[in-house]
């Protein structure tokens, strides 16, 4: 017998229920619903017996659940009615508890969200980054970056040789927007009037502009990580290399300077450190075994994402520098299976928001005493509920 014929039999087979396969779904439908419907709090513990009765159940129905055709359904019958997410949560943004703008990135395009709850689409845009003082909006389609308005009218247009995998618009003068494609660093002026290649040899797509110190004097910094896991500050204007990190041993995915362009939070999937002005480390292991790591605008602590003790994931705030101790905002929430995506801050650094995918919700906590806001969010950009979950690409001025 061939090969294929034998595949051709088993394929057969498999589709021929097994004695008594569709009255084993229908009992294992009723024990789950009756289980289901008689679960009420009670006021006394059970006894010895009680408890071995209700494990014994318990068993029967995951063994049922596990066995049976009708088990995927069941489990998601079971997933549908525990829910992941804080039960209070708005139905929607009627405002930000701080002040500023947030601009978010989801299948739905690149949408704004102001201060009093007002929201706008800007249109149906892949990437997104703010330019300086929130005046305009760097985007990217494919192959084409953009700048346009706070109200989606397009300014200028540049077009890239390959997709735009990152961008990032310089914080200070505004006359400077780095963006990588192909595996290359690129400048653009921010007008839109020039665009040159800067280096072709990195090894990340992150990128980021450091602050001015002095408002008064236009200094064009840009850090990267070349192809050998260092970090490079360089002169984008002269092309100098004013410092280089020691070699990082991981994949960097993103680098976040302070507000006052002191300190650069070098990140990726499970690791942290923090770099000083200079390029010298100033404190590692930040954010050890952090999915997700963020740092304050002033710079003294970093917001991550990691595991529990207990299981799940926790949020907490890591002090960047030696002294002070972490503080775990919101600590393994119950229904709390997933993830949490990237913290962002608030422009004051007073508030956070904690971006939950499997809840279909923000949480915005205040550092000071940890209230916590939680808001029903994807259904606030699309009604019909059909966007994808939004990340946030910038919570500015």
């Amino acid at each position: 017998m061939t090969r294929r014929r034998d595949e051709r039999v088993r394929a057969a087979m498999h589709d021929v229920p097994a004695p008594g396969e569709g009255q084993a779904e229908e009992r294992s439908w009723a024990v789950v619903r009756e289980a289901f419907d008689e679960r009420e709090p009670v006021r006394q513990p059970l006894g010895l017996r009680a408890r071995a009765a209700l494990a014994g159940l318990v068993a029967a129905a995951v063994a049922v659940v596990a066995l049976t055709p009708a088990g995927a359904e069941v489990r998601e019958w079971i997933a549908d009615a525990i829910e992941a997410g804080e039960e209070d949560a708005r139905p929607g943004l009627g405002s930000l508890p701080a002040p500023g703008a947030i601009l978010t990135e989801s299948g739905d395009g690149v949408w704004i969200i102001r201060d009093d709850g007002s929201r706008r689409r800007l249109g149906d845009y892949d990437l997104a980054t703010w330019s300086a003082n929130g005046r305009y909006v760097g985007v990217t389609d494919g192959r084409e970056l953009l700048a346009v308005t706070t109200t989606g009218e397009q300014r200028w247009a540049i077009p890239a040789s390959s997709r735009i995998e990152s961008l990032d618009w310089s914080s200070d003068d505004g006359f400077r927007v780095a963006y990588v494609a192909g595996g290359k660093l690129r400048i653009a002026a921010g007008d839109g009037s020039e665009d040159v290649a800067f280096r072709d040899d990195i090894g990340s797509t992150a990128i980021a502009w450091q602050p001015e110190s002095d408002p008064d004097i236009a200094v064009h910094r840009l850090a990267f990580v070349d192809r050998r896991g260092r970090v490079i500050l360089a002169d984008t204007d002269s092309g100098d290399v004013l410092w280089r990190s020691a070699q990082v041993q991981a994949e960097v995915e993103s680098l976040q300077w302070s507000g006052n362009g002191d300190r650069l939070l070098v990140a990726g999937n499970g690791f942290g450190h923090v770099l000083d002005a200079e390029g010298n480390p100033a404190l590692k292991a930040v954010a050890a075994g952090a999915s997700a790591a963020t740092l304050a605008p002033d710079g003294a602590t970093v917001a991550v994402v990691r595991p529990s003790r207990k299981g799940g994931a926790e949020f907490a705030l890591v002090p960047a520098e030696l002294g002070p101790r972490e503080a775990v905002l919101y600590p393994n929430p119950p229904r709390a299976t997933g993830a949490f995506g990237a913290p962002t801050f608030s422009p004051d650094g007073e508030w956070i928001l904690l971006p939950w995918p499997e809840a279909d919700q923000w949480l915005f906590i205040r550092v000071a005493d940890r209230r916590i806001i939680p808001v029903d969010i994807s259904r606030q950009l699309d009604p019909t509920g059909a966007a994808s979950f939004p990340s946030v690409a910038g919570w500015c001025c």
